[in-house]
């Protein structure tokens, strides 16, 4: 491996997903270098292959405040109201944005066609002409080139570099090459999405391996609600399909249904008013449960009946279709078979209303932040916040970077990480890396899942501890080049992700959200109505509680 000179921006932004797009977009309108670097292709991340449905407060009926309580009472009450109120009041305006830049959204009679999904007071969901496929981040994709704005793709950011607090640049390496480089920059974004490949199953591509997170830990900036990950219907059979969302959560409100493996449609009995039109932690809770139970197919799943979905509306998912074709099924009277699969992490880093982190110079945006969602996102608020809190830290990076003067990257700090990345390059003996991260996906299924208890979360948090002393000494063990150095580096930063899951979830002894305690089955309004805190101090890593922060919306009645 070999240094490159440095390169220099105003913005950096790492990533190349939805919100990173907005966020280099709204630098760029500032009149300030921007730089996007990618560690794919351009563009990448979770958004290119969402179904591509942002909440937006259209209906006559609906407003911002009736858009805020439902997505405060989705995520049972901890989330920043600050933040929601941000993404409420700005959905139409991302939207319009969105669509000017030249995505295309379904229209009935030059109106957005309003769709709903759980957890709803009103028809909120906008939808892409073109869903699973690309459509959604298609406008800003043409908006990036037509800006001209420098792209570096297949580059693997793997350190934030800083001084006295302040973020001031980044290091990282070619995937292909193996060439080391460095950009100096004033204000960084970081937009580098979750951490789904935590899990064995999952709806996200390989690559989403919690960066961002540990990136920011590193520099000593917070993390929120790290417990809380949402889980979704997660395609298991037909196995061409593994991973794959199916549609609108099964399609639920559109004549969906959900079966056990003896023919039982299992949501009426947890809830037998709304059956499958819940929220999606009620719904993996209940699947899970169904699963564990014995009432599971023999893929270890449940059923998605497809068949009382109008041909229109099944009609609008071609993607899905074409691939039900290729995989030799016809979805209209043979059902696919699913169980829960990691899809979203509520927690991440936190920031405040400016996009901004406790860290100067560092702004966040998209899944990688923290406290908008609280402990379970409503569907569809996913993209809404990209838009929104892309264009948010986007401005606010490039009013920084235009209020800040240069600073000179740390030289022993670019030399420490070139010296740990050559030694794990170099590596010839220690376990296989691949083998370690099997080993961890095994240990976040086991341990770390959709339902947790005290004891599997103290052996998780022990076997990452060995895992975290076994991946120092992990070499890549097949083929050598670059690209396995990546997974490397993503298994060891899983690994850290994997133990701020799970000590926050042993910290918050009670069930909330996405969260499910067997051992502490009810949400407990008296204790935990406040958000768990993680950052790194004296080198380890700390918990700590703050009360969540409650601007709008009252909570919930505690209990006597």
């Amino acid at each position: 491996m070999r240094r490159l000179d440095v390169l220099q921006t105003d913005v950096l932004v790492i990533g190349a997903g939805a919100a990173a797009l907005r966020a280099a977009i709204a630098a760029h309108e500032e009149n300030v270098r921007v730089m996007i670097v990618c560690k794919g292709v351009f563009p990448s991340g979770c958004t290119p292959r969402a179904m591509g449905a942002m909440q937006a407060v259209y209906h006559p009926k609906d407003s911002p405040a009736t858009h805020l309580r439902d997505t405060v009472i989705g995520g049972r009450f901890i989330n920043d109201q600050g933040l929601v109120q941000q993404l409420v009041n700005h959905s139409r305006e991302a939207a319009e944005d969105l669509e000017r830049f030249g995505t295309v959204f379904v229209k009935e009679d030059g109106k957005y066609r309003l769709d709903s999904f759980g957890g709803y007071s009103f028809p909120r969901a906008i939808l892409t002409s073109e869903p699973y496929a690309g459509g959604f981040i298609k406008g800003l994709i043409r908006g990036v080139r037509e800006l001209g704005i420098d792209v570096v793709e297949e580059t693997m950011v793997t350190r934030l570099l800083n001084s006295e607090r302040l973020v001031t640049g980044a290091i990282g390496f070619n995937v292909e090459s193996g060439s080391l480089f460095t950009v100096a920059a004033k204000s960084t974004v970081l937009a580098t999405g979750g951490a789904g490949s935590l899990y064995s199953l999952t709806t996200n591509p390989p690559d989403v391996t919690g960066d961002g997170y540990v990136m920011a830990y590193d520099v000593a900036a917070e993390l929120i609600d790290m417990e809380f990950v949402q889980t979704r219907a997660c395609i298991v059979y037909p196995a061409t399909l593994k991973g794959r969302p199916p549609p609108a959560d099964g399609l639920a409100n559109m004549g969906g249904r959900f079966y056990n493996a003896i023919g039982e449609r299992f949501m009426k009995k947890y809830d037998g008013i709304n059956i499958e039109k819940v929220t999606r932690d009620r719904v993996a809770i209940c699947t899970h449960k169904e699963i564990s139970e014995g009432r599971a197919t023999a893929h270890k799943a449940v059923y998605n009946d497809l068949s009382g979905v109008p041909s229109e509306e099944l009609g609008r998912f071609q993607s899905f279709l074409k691939g039900c074709k290729e995989a030799g099924i016809d979805p209209t009277w043979q059902p696919i078979e699913w169980a829960p699969g990691a899809h979203y992490f509520m927690g991440g880093v936190r920031i405040n209303e400016s996009g901004e982190t406790n860290v100067k110079g560092l702004f966040c945006c998209g899944e990688v932040t923290g406290g908008i969602h609280g402990a379970n996102r409503v569907t569809a608020n996913s993209l809404t916040d990209a838009l929104v809190f892309g264009a948010i830290a986007g401005k606010s990076a490039a009013r920084h970077a235009l209020t800040s003067s240069s600073r000179e990257i740390s030289e022993k700090q670019v030399q420490l990480e070139k010296e740990r990345l050559f030694n794990l390059y170099e590596g010839k003996n220690g376990i296989d890396y691949i083998e370690i991260r099997t080993k961890l996906q095994s240990v976040a299924d086991d341990y770390v899942g959709v339902v947790r208890k005290e004891r599997d979360l103290r052996k998780a948090i022990d076997e990452l501890k060995r895992l975290s002393e076994q991946v120092q000494h992990s070499c890549i063990l097949g083929k050598k080049n670059y690209r396995e150095l990546a997974k490397l580096i993503e298994t060891v930063n899983l690994i850290k992700v994997g133990e701020m899951v799970a000590r926050a979830a042993l910290e918050r002894t009670e069930s909330r959200g996405a969260h499910y305690r067997e051992d502490f089955p009810t949400e407990n309004n008296r204790k935990w109505l406040k958000n768990i805190l993680i950052n790194l101090q004296d080198d380890r890593m700390t918990l700590s509680t703050v009360p969540s922060r409650t601007l709008y919306v009252t909570l919930p009645p505690k209990e006597p």
